[in-house]
């Protein structure tokens, strides 16, 4: 295959990496968006995106926004997994894509077994999430990596804050937020990936 071909595949290899992922991510921020005009008050304020997981008029909804989203991120890592990505990040999106189911089956007002269960799944995607996206920044130092890592940072700070009864209900407004600075990272990481440096680092690793 000449340099031209591999440029080609490539960057079409590239382009549907972007499609799934957009469509995905589109579908999920669409559907939780719908969530929200139904039901903003301070509940789902207060309770952040779990509370259209167990509310009556929203599960469907968040249940087809998470199913878009976890087939989207394990369609990504796949992407990943054929441009020789670091092994951790193909498991982390993928450990991500298994979360989302996770937390669907623990509503967090079903006891505190469950709570406690969805509280660490939960905590357990973020901290990964955010790994991701520093690791994503120490590999390439672009605007979108540092722009999505900010969010991020900003975001988590925000559901943190929420968390204790300080009369401060933005769980769902942090939440909502670390999960678009995570979908900038995943958009970002294609372009890691698929850089003419990256290529030829992975070409002279299997010469």
């Amino acid at each position: 295959m000449t340099t031209c071909d591999t440029a080609t595949l490539v960057a079409s290899e590239r382009r549907d990496a972007r499609r799934v992922l957009g469509a995905s991510q589109g579908f999920f921020f669409a559907s939780l968006a719908l969530c929200v005009i139904i039901d903003h008050g301070l509940t789902a304020r207060n309770d952040g995106i779990s509370f259209y997981g167990v509310f009556h008029r929203t599960i469907v909804i968040l249940v087809t926004g998470f199913a878009a989203a976890a087939v989207g991120l394990w369609r990504t890592a796949s992407y990943y997994a054929s441009q020789a990505a670091p092994p951790l990040l193909i498991v982390g999106v993928r450990a991500v894509a298994v979360g989302l189911f996770l937390l669907l089956v623990t509503p967090y007002d079903m006891g505190p077994f469950l709570n406690w269960s969805h509280m660490t799944v939960g905590t357990a995607m973020a901290l990964g999430q955010i790994a991701l996206t520093i690791a994503l920044v120490r590999r390439r130092r672009s605007a979108g990596a540092v722009a999505a890592l900010a969010i991020q940072l900003v975001a988590g700070v925000v559901a943190a804050l929420s968390l204790p009864d300080w009369h401060f209900p933005n769980l769902l407004l942090g939440e909502s937020f670390f999960e678009v600075g995570f979908g900038i990272s995943l958009f970002v990481w294609i372009t890691a990936l698929s850089s003419p440096t990256t290529r030829r680092a992975r070409a002279r690793a299997s010469a």
